[in-house]
This record gives structure tokens, C-alpha cells and sequence, in this order.
């Protein structure tokens, strides 16, 4: 038996290596997309920033995958959502996991959650008391967005809203009186509109339509389901793994942007 042995694990060993390199592979062959969705994801001195970009940055370190941040793409949300829907290999994010879209992609996560808000001018004094008061007044969003969904939810109809390609467009069509409120996420709104140059301060939540769901990385729909297992066990091990500061590796990314 010991004279066989020797060929028995050789030729395991080389089952699992092919194995392995297959699987280092797939993971490499997937293209990462995402948008200016400052903090989570953004750029600035044309460098890609965001405590989800150092989250996957860590996560493909720990799968052992060449890929850095410079070879996420950026391009407007609805052009990387079209393409995340229709083509294999392919990964968004962050994507909120919500209702119309749970079956359309495959889901690692969490990564973060972030509150829906309508925001406006304080000077506007715009008051909304029900979802029926949107009806009355004009709305940006962002094509593709988590808040057209919320809106669609909502029953503002399509002449009342606005959709724009960029979240910093909206900023901008706020700030200039061009619409009445501005549909998004509200730490990220707050960024842009300080980014562009604007006041926070002259800017606040007129409505809130609470968590939209949380913040998570989608997966095209034909992703095999181990590379979501192991995209999701390296995740769930940075959200464990503890620093000198008595922090998880996660909380500590997280801090460095909103702190």
C-alpha cells in the first residue's frame, strides 16, 4: 500500500492545483464596475477612493487575485447596471439589494446601508408631509438608481421627475433651482454637494423614506456560486478580524471616511 502511495498524492495534488488555478482564473476574468457614490465609492485626484473600494480591494487580496483598484471601471450608473444585468463576469457596486432587483443579480454583503432622502434648500422651506405632497413638486435622481425605485414605490409620476446620468448633474440642477428636491442616499448627497463646491449647511432632508436595503456587490446572474461563497467568506473575515485598535479590519475602513 505504501509503494502506491506516493502516485496517489501526487496525482491529488495536481487535481487540486489545476483546481485552484482554474478557480484564480474565473476570479480573474471578472470586471469590476462602479460610480462616483462618494464615500463609498468616488474619485478624486484621479484616483479611485471609498471605503467599498479598499473593502474589495482587501477582499481580492485575500483570494489571492492580482486585481487592484485600477482595474475597476467607472462609467454613469445606468450604463454599469445595463451591462451587470446582460453580461457574464461582470460585478457592480455598491448596489442596494432591494425587492425588483433580488432576483436579477447574485449578492455579496453587506457592505453598508444608506437612507433614502429627498433633499432640498432649507431656503425653499419646502414642507412635505406625505407622499402625496411629492406629486406637487419637481425630483432629481440618478437613472438606474435605488431612489427611482423608492420614487416608482411612491407613485411619483414620470413628468415630475427628473433623471440625470451623474448624481453630481442633480447637485448642480438643485443648487441652480432647476428642480425642487434631489432623490439619493444622505451621506452621499451631503458629499456631493460640498465636492461641487456648494454649502451643506444651506441643505437639508425635507423627506425621508428610511433604509432602501442595504449596500451590497452585485454579481451578474450566471456567476458561479462558489466565487460568490468566496468573495463572501473574505468579507464576513475582514468584518471579524480584529486590529491593534480592538476594531474589526471593516470598522476601521469605514471609520476613515466618516470620521
Amino acid at each position: 500500500m505504501r509503494w502506491y502511495s506516493c502516485p496517489v498524492m501526487a496525482l491529488v495534488g495536481l487535481l487540486l492545483s489545476a483546481s485552484l488555478c482554474r478557480a484564480d482564473e474565473a476570479i480573474e476574468k471578472l470586471t469590476f464596475m462602479t460610480e462616483d457614490y462618494p464615500p463609498f465609492n468616488y474619485v478624486q485626484d484621479d484616483k479611485l477612493k471609498g471605503f467599498s473600494v479598499d473593502l474589495l480591494e482587501l477582499i481580492l487580496k485575500k483570494l489571492g487575485s492580482k486585481k487592484t483598484r485600477k482595474d475597476i471601471q467607472v462609467h454613469p450608473w445606468a450604463r454599469s447596471y445595463r451591462l451587470t444585468l446582460k453580461t457574464p463576469n461582470t460585478v457592480l457596486f455598491v448596489m442596494t439589494r432591494r425587492g425588483p432587483r433580488e432576483n436579477l443579480f447574485k449578492w455579496v454583503g453587506p457592505v453598508a446601508a444608506s437612507p433614502i432622502v429627498l433633499m432640498a434648500k432649507k431656503e425653499r422651506n419646502l414642507n412635505v408631509r406625505s407622499s402625496e405632497d411629492l406629486k406637487h413638486f419637481h425630483i432629481a435622481s440618478v437613472r438606474e438608481d435605488i431612489a427611482e425605485i423608492v420614487l416608482d414605490e411612491y407613485g411619483v409620476p414620470p413628468e415630475k421627475r427628473e433623471p440625470v446620468p451623474y448624481p453630481e448633474l442633480a447637485a448642480k440642477m438643485l443648487e441652480a433651482g432647476r428642480v425642487d428636491m434631489w432623490a439619493y442616499g444622505d451621506i452621499a448627497a451631503y458629499w456631493i454637494i460640498k465636492q461641487n463646491g456648494f454649502n451643506p449647511s444651506e441643505y437639508a432632508p425635507v423627506y425621508d423614506f428610511g433604509s432602501a436595503g442595504d449596500n451590497y456587490y452585485a454579481f451578474n446572474i450566471d456567476t458561479p456560486d462558489w466565487i460568490i461563497e468566496r468573495f463572501q467568506i473574505a468579507l464576513d473575515e475582514l468584518k471579524t478580524e480584529i486590529e491593534d485598535n480592538g476594531q474589526s479590519v471593516y470598522q476601521n475602513i469605514i471609520d476613515r471616511y466618516i470620521k
